[in-house]
């Protein structure tokens, strides 16, 4: 109610106007309903990882495929709508590391 969503649109907007800055830009709405599943394949799909195969994977699989791709690149993770906790290192997201310089923001509610 205080403007978080339009505040993380122009983050997200500035983001990727920067392109040669970072290599992936990943905005996700997760909601009340946290379904890690679902950040997975949000994930997934905007790092190309999402084809037949990905369908029969496991949830711990697919965090580590996300984790293999990632911390290979510079990124931007977008988290909106949050209302608990997330653990992003099961979801897949590599702990920040001096050698990429990727940023994660978490507006709170």
């Amino acid at each position: 109610g205080v403007g978080k969503t339009t505040l993380l649109t122009q983050i997200n907007n500035r983001f990727l106007q920067m392109q040669d800055d970072f290599d992936v830009v990943i905005w996700i709405v997760v909601s009340k309903d946290l379904q890690l599943g679902k950040i997975q394949e949000s994930i997934g799909k905007k790092i190309g990882l999402v084809d037949e195969s990905w369908k029969n994977k496991s949830f711990e699989d697919k965090a580590i495929e996300i984790l293999k791709s990632l911390r290979k690149k510079k990124f931007v993770l977008l988290l909106d709508d949050i209302w608990e906790l997330v653990n992003l290192t099961e979801v897949g997201v590599p702990l920040p590391s001096h050698g990429v310089a990727s940023k994660v923001v978490l507006p709170t509610p």
